[in-house]
């Protein structure tokens, strides 16, 4: 089931660019469980974003970037 077209996810208001190791931390966090972020002990944070809107995940990802690099997440 695809809840928003391409034209959402591919274009440049969402299309951020970030170092390679900045990216594989917020690839670690997306893979993992983290029930303080979720709410769920089942779910990675990737499994759990797709039952979000898409303002949610936008959202999310925000934050997740910030988060990462200061090392808060």
């Amino acid at each position: 089931m695809q809840r928003f077209g391409p034209q959402a996810l591919h274009n440049t208001e969402n299309v951020i660019p970030l170092d390679k190791a900045l990216h594989t931390r917020v690839s670690e966090l997306y893979s993992a469980i983290r029930r303080n972020l979720t709410g769920t002990g089942s779910l990675t944070v990737r499994k759990w974003l797709i039952t979000q809107s898409y303002e949610a995940q936008r959202d999310f990802g925000l934050r997740a970037i910030e988060n990462v690099s200061k090392g808060l997440w």
